[in-house]
């Protein structure tokens, strides 16, 4: 390969490396050049070696890497397969953007909708989209004092309909396509096997994933604790008083044609959950034990309220540790001394719940939601569960992860003492724990 067509095509490739946000300044690609000019292109296993070495500065990048390797060194006949998909997604796309045009209408009019909004109707539930269209045509057919509503009605209308469209993408979140996906074929399939390998990763138990794969699961461990920090209820309750809530009021008056005949208030909700995070980092739970910190270190810096203990014979509160830390590692390092005593022993639950209550039983109120993350193989199984029912009359509700799958539960006798006084979950990967957390008290 001539030295020319060899720079354009590494050009090309470090392009798409861009797309997946590896930044290659040009120094990089020097070294790149040159590694690839001393080697030759016949053996692709050393030229991907190569290009590996030059290129990612992470383990972070090196899942995009891998698969913006395989891509772009592909055949021909599947690179062609691949382009005519991604032209046809984009087809796709603008005949859905054209008939949402269509459809959203205030007599006739065309509302005034941002690609975006418009790409988020596009991805509700169809139910959804349905009730969305019946409050156009509600609102098509009010009067006012008498006489058909306008057309000077429609930005009120407008504003109602954006609020809702505001209100589930933030629901959706990274879940939604909010750009129109792109021609470039090579792009959309490292994409689409990006995505692939994150459902992988969601489904699988966490203790079998190997510890080279680690840094993909902790990429998503810190996305997933991102989009839960978001969720955490902050909404207004409904009242009648406070102050006047214009949304609602609006709505609820549409069918009088706009006359505010019905206020309705707003005002902040009492009582906003506190949490506890209580984790068990014993012998049993050893595999998951990487991953459980990382959960607790994400979260606990994004959320303020949270208070996180782990336990295996004993109870130890870490909070300051993880609040502490600039890092996830730095927080490991400051941390683990004094949990070593701990790591990879026996199960005591009785004993943790019971130096719970002794030393932080302040912290059980009706306004707190205790999580305990165990498989719930401990010692003094009764005991443990006259304290979980002492913990329960204290705090708001009680949910527990369990990583055992519940076929399991059956052969751990204090299970069914525990499943009493909790709300108990199977919860062995991030796509249960996910679900489980956007269901509870307080992530909605």
């Amino acid at each position: 390969m001539e030295r020319s067509e060899l720079d354009r095509h590494l050009l090309e490739f470090i392009g798409l490396l861009r797309q997946g946000g590896i930044s290659v300044n040009l120094t990089e690609v020097q070294d790149a050049l040159q590694g690839l000019t001393l080697i030759g292109l016949e053996d692709k296993s050393r030229v991907e070696g190569v290009l590996q070495c030059t290129l990612v500065k992470s383990v972070n990048q090196l899942s995009w890497f891998q698969e913006a390797f395989r891509v772009f060194f592909a055949p021909p006949e599947a690179k062609a397969t691949w382009q005519k998909e991604a032209q046809e997604k984009v087809a796709s796309w603008e005949q859905g953007i054209a008939k949402t045009r269509e459809e959203l209408r205030f007599q006739g009019e065309e509302l005034n909708l941002t690609e975006e909004q418009i790409a988020t109707y596009l991805s509700l539930p169809e139910e959804e989209k349905e009730r969305l269209k019946q409050f156009l045509e509600r609102s098509e057919i009010g009067t006012r004092n008498g006489v058909q509503l306008d057309h000077s009605f429609q930005p009120v209308v407008e504003r109602m309909f954006h609020g809702s469209l505001e209100y589930w993408r933030r629901k959706l979140g990274e879940d939604m396509a909010l750009t129109p996906p792109g021609e470039e074929g090579l792009l959309s399939e490292v994409q689409r096997a990006m995505r692939h390998k994150e459902l992988h990763y969601l489904t699988k138990d966490l203790k079998d994933i190997p510890p080279e794969e680690w840094p993909t699961v902790s990429k998503l461990i810190r996305k997933l604790t991102r989009r839960l920090a978001t969720q955490v209820s902050r909404r207004l309750g409904q009242g009648k008083s406070g102050s006047l809530d214009m949304r609602r009021t609006v709505r609820e008056n549409l069918r009088y044609g706009g006359v505010l005949l019905k206020q309705n208030y707003r005002k902040r909700r009492k009582g906003k959950p506190k949490f506890i995070l209580l984790c068990d980092i014993s012998g049993s739970m050893l595999k998951y034990t990487e991953f459980i910190l990382q959960f607790m270190y994400g979260l606990t810096s994004l959320v303020t309220g949270i208070e996180t203990y782990v336990f295996a014979n004993h109870l130890m509160y870490i909070t300051p540790k993880l609040r502490g830390a600039q890092t996830f590692q730095g927080m490991l390092n400051t941390t683990l001394g004094d949990l070593v005593d701990e790591f990879g022993g026996g199960t005591n639950l009785a004993v943790s719940l019971e130096e719970l209550h002794k030393e932080y039983g302040n912290t059980l109120t009706r306004r707190t939601v205790l999580f305990i993350l165990s498989d719930g193989q401990t010692l003094e199984g009764e005991k443990a569960a006259f304290y979980l029912q002492k913990t329960r009359s204290k705090v708001r509700e009680i949910i527990w992860l369990n990583t055992l799958p519940e076929k399991k539960w059956k052969d751990v006798k204090a299970l069914e003492l525990f499943q009493a006084h909790c709300q108990m979950f199977e919860c062995n990967t991030l796509a249960q724990l996910q679900e489980v957390l956007k269901k509870s008290p307080g992530f909605v």
